[in-house]
């Protein structure tokens, strides 16, 4: 194995081999460059790969300033990425985008690193980048290399140092930096069409509201689209709302965090309306091939969130850093807030205003105008699920089965739409043994009778499609509760407990010939305190679980219990006392009997 000089090995250093005999050292990558016309261009092309457009860079072996007579090549392998600078939609400043290619080939000392330009509208991205220095654009080539790297331990028969077997990065960056492509470079990658051309958006409406549609400038007849809208999640175990708070010594300092899952909804209606529009948009481009709608793999979508700042309802959308999201999937996020703040989010969440938890994810668009994608947090209306439906009996002329509430909170039946799949076609199904708004209690049964339009064959529907669409979940608050709130932590208030006696209190009228020596005080969940006539004051604190105070429960009282000792060698013990008060005064009591 090749030895490193030192623990951290650079590219400038020699390996050597354990016995001296050879040497080594890790070259550099350059760009290849081509005369063309009076000019120099980098050797950067877009060729077909079994009929993917591929991104193509040639970049060449050079010597380390280590190499010299006698020295062979380190072996290392090589992983190429191109990185540049794209500005943050929604919040400004910027970010360093990297990807990584795919393929290395050699022929020789050059080396081909293949990019397959799959995802829509990545080549007209990468071009862009090339074309301005602002971009700063950069090829980073990382070698890894398997070598022995001297340890701080000396082996015991030689005294000589032991080296450790360690995998090595080395990032080598090719000039020059940024890159910057010739305008007649890009209008030659820019494919048959010329020079680059952003995606093509048209605007198509269904059901009172315009929705965007981007076509392939490349490829005519493939379309992308965007979902509708992004509604909070409901899961079989409820809705996917995660709640905890941590430890806090006042309800000041109190931090909640609300993890969610909204999912992404889009009307299939909508796109099946579209195909049309879509389809004679593309022959006008000269497609022949069918239409392909596909969402839109967006590389920079951001989430903007109207939250409470200061226990105040908010004024605007702000951009929330951290995000997952996935516009085929939906919005992963995670806020930590304050006490005063949680609690309008909870009020929120179970419909009580409409201007809180509002939000949207924003895409760029593909350079275009960005697209706004409505976002909505509220338990009354959730995406996914509320009933099951079960069958009982499947004949061509009628099903019966039975219809259940598996969720923590009741359920409103306005509308239910059911279908059978047959093939590529569904029949509808007339659903009878339901009254409109009939209501079923979590955990509620419904025996219901399907009646198809026309016989299904006798081996009965492939499947049953249900439109829950009219179902309306009317959130059971303390069932929700226990649902979403994560107990595993039990965070405690601690609270600063006032324990205070004035003189007076350690001389009664009644026992004239008797003193109180001192007053213990012991409260609930709290500490004790010993108050004396040299020590009238004494603090103590106090630990109630934060759990209740999250969902409107005012903080529980103080419960505390008096001791008072006299000079004669008798005990008083009060009853417990209840306060809410967090200045507390000793209960005076005579010696037990």
């Amino acid at each position: 194995m090749p030895a490193a000089p030192n623990a951290a090995p650079t590219d400038t250093d020699l390996f050597e081999s354990p016995d001296a005999s050879a040497k080594w050292a890790l070259p550099r990558y350059m760009l290849v460059f081509d005369r063309v016309g009076g000019v120099d261009e980098p050797r950067i092309t877009i060729a077909d790969r079994g009929g993917v457009d591929t991104l193509l860079v040639t970049l060449m072996t050079t010597p380390s300033p280590a190499a010299g007579p006698g020295v062979g090549m380190l072996s290392h392998s090589v992983v190429v990425a191109f990185a540049y600078r794209l500005p943050v939609a929604g919040g400004g400043g910027e970010m360093t985008h990297e990807l990584e290619f795919t393929k290395v080939t050699w022929d020789g000392p050059a080396m081909v690193a293949e990019m397959p330009l799959t995802t829509p509208g990545l080549r007209e991205q990468l071009l862009a980048a090339m074309s301005s220095p602002q971009s700063d654009v950069s090829l980073a080539v990382m070698r890894r290399i398997f070598v022995g790297v001297p340890t701080d331990y000396r082996m015991e028969d030689t005294g000589e140092f032991a080296y450790q077997e360690r995998v090595v990065e080395l990032e080598w960056v090719s000039p020059p930096t940024p890159l910057v492509l010739s305008a007649a470079q890009l209008e030659r990658l820019g494919g048959a069409g010329g020079p680059v051309s952003p995606m093509r958006r048209l605007r198509i409406s269904f059901d009172g509201r315009g929705h965007s549609y981007w076509q392939d400038p490349v490829r005519p007849e493939q379309f992308f689209f965007v979902p509708d809208r992004f509604l909070l999640a409901r899961t079989p175990t409820g809705p996917a709302l995660r709640v905890r708070a941590a430890d806090a010594e006042s309800e000041a300092d109190i931090r909640i965090t609300a993890e969610f899952f909204a999912r992404a909804v889009t009307d299939p209606r909508r796109l099946q309306q579209a195909r049309p529009t879509l389809q004679e948009r593309a022959g006008t481009e000269g497609a022949t091939a069918p239409v392909r709608v596909e969402v839109l793999p967006e590389a920079q979508p951001v989430l903007r969130l109207a939250l409470p700042e200061g226990g105040a309802a908010p004024s605007a959308l702000t951009y929330r850093p951290g995000a997952l999201i996935d516009l085929e999937l939906g919005v992963t996020h995670a806020e930590t807030l304050k006490y005063a703040d949680f609690r309008l989010v909870y009020e929120a969440l179970l419909g009580s205003s409409l201007s809180l938890l509002r939000g949207e994810v924003r895409i760029g668009a593909g350079g275009d105008q960005p697209e706004d994608i409505p976002l909505e947090l509220r338990l009354e209306n959730m995406v996914g699920d509320a009933l099951t439906l079960t069958l009982d009996d499947v004949r061509p002329d009628r099903i019966t089965g039975t219809l259940a509430n598996d969720t923590e909170s009741p359920a409103r039946i306005d509308r239910l739409g059911v279908s059978a799949v047959l093939g590529e076609r569904e029949v509808p199904l007339r659903v009878d043994g339901l009254t409109g708004g009939r209501r079923l209690a979590p955990g509620e049964r419904a025996e219901v009778v399907l009646v198809p339009g026309e016989p299904l064959p006798a081996g009965g529907p492939v499947r049953l499609v249900l439109d829950q669409s009219g179902v309306v979940t009317e959130p059971d608050r303390r069932a929700v509760w226990d649902r979403i709130y994560d107990r595993t932590a039990n965070p405690q208030l601690t609270r600063r407990i006032q324990v205070e006696a004035v003189a007076s209190m350690f001389t009664a009228a009644d026992r004239p010939t008797d003193r109180v020596v001192a007053f213990v005080v012991v409260v609930e969940n709290g500490g004790t305190v010993r108050l004396t006539e040299s020590e009238l004051s004494a603090a103590t604190t106090v630990r109630t679980p934060i759990q209740p105070l999250l969902t409107g429960v005012p903080t529980p009282p103080l419960r505390y219990q008096t001791e008072t000792w006299w000079q004669s060698g008798g005990v008083g013990e009060s009853a417990w006392r209840q306060t809410s008060a967090t200045i507390l005064v000793p209960v005076r009591t005579g010696p037990t009997p």
